[in-house]
């Protein structure tokens, strides 16, 4: 069943994507990140959110996020970040994701070789949502 696909012009710059997704449960919601755009500065993280206890398979059981919920950070030199998981160290969630260092790539960026793995703790909002901040 797909419960997702590009609607919002920061999913579709270079190419139309919804793909990549990963999977937190926490505070009786689902939420499912994936990645959006081209595989440059402008890649990035959406999320969508159900009740933990909604069908799954209806499309209509799910909130998509209106912006991105993680993208390009020059302040923190974190050039389109996406196709994300998720682990504990036991304590905190941790956010586990691919990035570049830098903003400008020459050629194809789908075959710049240069993205690389970074891990950063999940904030927990008031309202019990995931918040997806890059260390500075």
């Amino acid at each position: 069943m797909r419960i997702s696909k590009p609607e919002f012009a920061w999913e579709k710059k270079g190419y139309w994507v919804n793909e990549g997704p990963a999977v937190l449960v926490k505070n009786g919601r689902v939420f499912i990140t994936y990645s959006a755009s081209a595989t440059d500065a402008s890649y990035c993280m959406g999320m969508l959110t159900a009740p933990g206890k909604s069908d799954l398979l209806d499309p209509a059981s799910w909130t998509k996020s209106s912006l991105p919920v993680l993208q390009t950070d020059d302040a923190a030199g974190i050039y389109g970040p996406g196709h994300n998981c998720f682990t504990t160290d036991g304590d905190d969630d941790i956010l586990v994701y691919h990035a570049r260092a830098y903003r400008d790539i020459t050629g194809d960026p789908l075959y710049d070789p240069n993205r690389d793995t970074r891990a950063e703790t999940v904030i927990w909002g008031p309202d019990g949502t995931p918040v997806f901040e890059p260390a500075r």
